[in-house]
């Protein structure tokens, strides 16, 4: 896993800057190709969703969980540190709440958490993770998504250089590592070209 620290306050411009114009821009080739790719192998790893109560944690604009909500998913919850991004994921069957992943407090738990490109921009990646853990129900799942180490996951890290921070990537047994921090166990995962890896967690020991 690199250990390169985010700077978390141009994450936050960049994302900030950016969320007028996210969710239309992730809809346009080639992004939205690449983000098909990753939702497919996200749902499937997830596996049937109906009557689950979901969680994103730094939903960003909301596109698992609109993803899930097509699929039947009962309601869901979204979380991120930007106000403008939480606007466009809220209404309907979906509550926005402004927060840091790490330390949201909620009252309620939930049957699927999504953790998707979340973790390369975080200082704290356990901590995120094992917020997770405290916000799941019994027999939760999780799916993470995050950028991999390796040619791809570089190029994608130069890109966000350019917007002024660095950002994680992460090898299979940094996640593993990271993942049983938190009292997570890594039950499947699946790579997606060119630089992306998908995984489902349950709570517990391996």
């Amino acid at each position: 896993m690199n250990p390169a620290q985010p700077d978390l306050g141009a994450v936050r411009r960049h994302f900030g800057q950016a969320a007028p114009g996210y969710h239309r821009a992730s809809t346009r080739w080639p992004w939205a190709w690449l983000r098909d790719r990753e939702a497919a192998a996200l749902l499937a790893l997830v596996g049937p969703v109906d009557g689950r109560r979901v969680l994103d944690l730094g939903a960003g604009a909301g596109f698992y969980t609109r993803r899930l909500l097509e699929r039947g998913a009962r309601d869901a919850v979204v979380v991120d540190l930007s106000a403008p991004m939480v606007a466009q994921a809220s209404g309907g069957r979906t509550l926005g709440v402004v927060a840091d992943a790490a330390s949201v407090s909620l009252r309620r738990r939930f049957d699927l958490v999504v953790v998707a490109g979340l973790l390369e921009f975080v200082g704290d990646p356990a901590a995120v993770l094992g917020n997770a853990a405290a916000l799941a129900s019994s027999g939760a799942v999780l799916a993470v998504l995050v950028p991999v180490d390796g040619p791809g996951g570089r190029l994608y890290r130069a890109y966000h250089q350019r917007h002024g921070f660095a950002i994680r990537l992460y090898t299979p047994a940094g996640l593993a590592a990271l993942a049983g921090q938190a009292g997570w166990r890594i039950e499947a995962t699946r790579a997606v070209w060119p630089y992306t890896v998908v995984a489902r967690l349950s709570l517990g020991a391996a």
